[in-house]
């Protein structure tokens, strides 16, 4: 901390009050107003440092930065196409007739004797001895089970129904001049249901002997005839096979393959060469030089506005009273 020392001139004095400043940096100093007010009366003393009856206000300048925007032009390099002549050179063809020399093979007919060989097979029969095997039957006795009827008698029961005509008597009661009388009834589960209703007669009852057939069980005896057959042995001859090898010739006919030479004419052609000229198309190459626009990507400056930021700064002054 540093103290600063700021002097006013009023007419006829001069004082000065010592100041503390906070800070060094210019932005927050305290610069104090260099005239006093007119309406502050003054005392004056005999020291010499004047003493000030009311204190004068103070002005505080302080700097405010303020951004603007500014207009430049620039210039950047910008790829741009253009197209150039170049001299290009390109091989083309065109067509000449020349001449040539062709061997050409003509096709002559001729016949010639021609030997060739033939396999025939000629047929030659052999005896063949092989091996057979053959199924020889023999005779064996063997021990043969064989069945015999047993016929037998037995008494069987079983029980059967036998309807019986049985009398019995009942009460029977007899109507006379009535008059039936027939109503349709709704029933409880939802249909229509006939009832008969007798009116005016007369009743007369009796008892009536009838008879009536009733079904009773009874047991029956009989007789069956069973056959249990009875199981018994013997002896029987039977036919058996067995196996035996032999031997045996057998003639067979085998095909046995034979060389023949055989010569027969033959009908062919040979080929006779020959010289031949003809003219023939030949595509003969050379050089043409040709003006061929070429794209060419260049840099080319171009100019284009921008807005800068601009910052500045300007000193505000503020009345500080004490």
């Amino acid at each position: 901390m540093k103290p600063y020392f700021t002097l006013a001139l009023i007419p006829g004095l001069v004082f000065g009050p010592a100041v503390q400043a906070d800070n060094e940096s210019p932005q927050n100093l305290v610069i104090l107003n260099s005239f006093a007010t007119n309406n502050c009366p003054t005392i004056p003393v005999q020291c010499e440092t004047p003493v000030i009856a009311c204190p004068a206000p103070q002005i505080v300048r302080r700097i405010v930065p303020r951004t603007t925007y500014q207009t430049v032009i620039k210039t950047s390099m910008v790829p741009t196409t253009v197209m150039e002549t170049r001299q290009v050179e390109s091989v083309e063809y065109r067509n000449e007739v020349r001449e040539r020399s062709v061997t050409v093979y003509e096709q002559v007919p001729e016949t010639k004797q021609v030997t060739t060989e033939h396999t025939v097979l000629v047929p030659t029969t052999r005896q063949r001895t092989e091996t057979v095997s053959v199924q020889v039957p023999y005779e064996r006795l063997v021990r043969e089970t064989y069945a015999v009827d047993n016929i037998q008698t037995e008494t069987r029961t079983r029980k059967q129904l036998v309807s019986r005509d049985v009398p019995s008597t009942e009460l029977r009661t007899t109507i006379a001049d009535a008059e039936v009388v027939k109503r349709s009834r709704k029933s409880e589960l939802g249909g229509v249901r006939a009832h008969l209703e007798i009116h005016g007669s007369s009743k007369t009852e009796e008892l009536v002997t009838e008879t009536r057939p009733q079904l009773f069980e009874q047991t029956i005896a009989y007789d069956v005839q069973v056959n249990r057959p009875k199981m018994c042995t013997r002896m029987v001859k039977q036919t058996a096979y067995r196996t035996e090898l032999q031997t045996r010739t057998v003639p067979e006919t085998v095909h046995v393959p034979k060389v023949e030479l055989r010569t027969h004419q033959v009908n062919g052609t040979r080929s006779v060469p020959r010289q031949r000229t003809e003219s023939v198309n030949v595509q003969v190459p050379y050089t043409v030089t040709r003006q061929v626009q070429v794209p060419v990507t260049k840099m080319v400056p171009q100019q284009f506005i921008e807005q800068v930021p601009v910052t500045t700064y300007d000193v505000v002054e503020e009345l500080i009273s004490n």
